[in-house]
């Protein structure tokens, strides 16, 4: 218990209409130098990030359910100020150290275990276990499977892997494996449901997970926008600065399913200090240097060459991303009135994000698990916006 409150391991849950609050959760995280977990194994306290509908919120009871003792929880509403999410994830810290806490916990765990409820899928259907290991998972059956039942029955109440012809011709089971709504680096809300034979996606289809809490405001990112198109004066150097940390947000996530983890910090850096106000003088020269080392990066470039399909590939839409975000860092000490609603994904009144929604199935159709994540974090679609429209 000590040792989990010395060096807390947050797995952080993104809810739509609570970006606000994750963004405040991740700089405070970075602030006291705490390394986020990446799978529920190596998690020690859940950071809820908004207020979640029905379908996150049993996806999040069984990530806890997962959630190795000593343990904590925490649960922020949508618009958590700094203040109250460091005072949070406090009360969090000293709750790991509660030793009467933690045994009235594992106890709990003990007489009254969660169980799914009837028609659900066991263990793992919607968790953050297939952010670092979803082949292994899908190997080892912790999905339900399509197909016949076999004659041993249902072990552990799931259906056997039916089988079907591979690309190669070969029989192979073929699984129904859901990929979200909580993942590490994952678009929050976002479901896509596949059906995998060996480590290749033949179908997908997608749909998202609501949050409770809309407070009226639509999309973060799209903020500006939405309140230039209701009458307010917005200043487009205060716009772009919002674009241009979307643009880092999306970049800080694809670089982190790309197992670059300390470029993904310096995206996440450069978007707090965007939106923090920094200027351009500062902002200009570190976001060049990031570019100029992500873009020189050969390794990148053969991971994602050939992966993503219609449209470009990954390593097109990594370089249209920082273009973009260097457009919009040169616009912000533009001080004219924003008069059009050109949103951070695109023009509002077209929902852009609803049309990569569209087009993820057949992307992914033909995919392997690793480069799924890969062609998902390239879109990352704002599921805020598909929700508001």
């Amino acid at each position: 218990m000590r040792q989990a409150a010395h060096a807390a391991r947050p797995l952080v849950v993104g809810v739509p209409y609570g970006t606000r609050t994750r963004l405040h959760v991740e700089a405070e995280l970075a602030r006291r130098g705490w390394v986020t977990a990446r799978t529920v194994a190596e998690a020690g306290m859940l950071v809820v990030c908004g207020e979640p509908g029905d379908d996150l919120s049993r996806a999040v009871q069984r990530i806890w359910a997962d959630l190795p003792s000593p343990r904590a929880r925490v649960e922020l509403p949508p618009m958590s100020d700094p203040a109250r999410v460091a005072q949070a994830l406090d009360e969090a810290t000293d709750r790991l150290a509660d030793a009467q806490a933690q045994r009235r916990d594992a106890a709990e765990r003990l007489t009254r275990p969660w169980r799914p409820e009837a028609g659900e899928q066991a263990h793992g259907e919607h968790t953050a276990h297939e952010s670092a290991g979803h082949e292994e998972h899908a190997a080892h059956g912790h999905a339900a499977h399509e197909g016949h039942e076999h004659h041993m029955g249902s072990p552990g109440g799931l259906r056997m892997a039916g089988r079907a012809d591979d690309r190669d011709g070969l029989k192979l089971d073929r699984l129904h494996l859901p990929l979200g709504p909580v993942l590490t680096d994952w678009p929050c809300g976002l479901i896509v449901e596949t059906t995998v034979q060996g480590d290749v996606i033949q179908q997908a289809t997608v749909k998202v997970a609501d949050g409770l809490s809309r407070g009226g405001e639509g999309s973060f990112w799209d903020g500006p926008w939405l309140a230039a198109t209701r009458g307010r004066r917005i200043i487009r150097g205060q716009a772009e600065r919002h674009r241009a940390a979307s643009h880092l947000d999306s970049l800080d996530r694809l670089l982190a399913v790309a197992g670059w983890p300390a470029e993904a910090a310096r995206a996440r850096r450069l978007r707090d200090r965007a939106l923090a106000g920094a200027p351009l003088s500062e902002l200009g020269p570190e976001f060049n240097r990031f570019a100029g080392r992500v873009s020189g990066s050969w390794i990148l470039r053969w991971m994602f060459r050939d992966v993503g399909g219609a449209g470009g590939d990954v390593w097109q839409r990594l370089q249209g991303w920082l273009a973009r975000t260097r457009t919009a860092l040169d616009a912000l000490e533009d001080g004219s009135p924003l008069t059009d609603d050109q949103g951070p994904r695109g023009p509002v009144s077209e929902r852009p994000s609803a049309n990569l929604l569209a087009a993820l199935p057949d992307l992914l159709a033909g995919a392997e698990l690793a480069a799924a994540r890969l062609i998902v974090a390239s879109l990352d679609p704002d599921v805020e916006q598909v929700l508001h429209a």
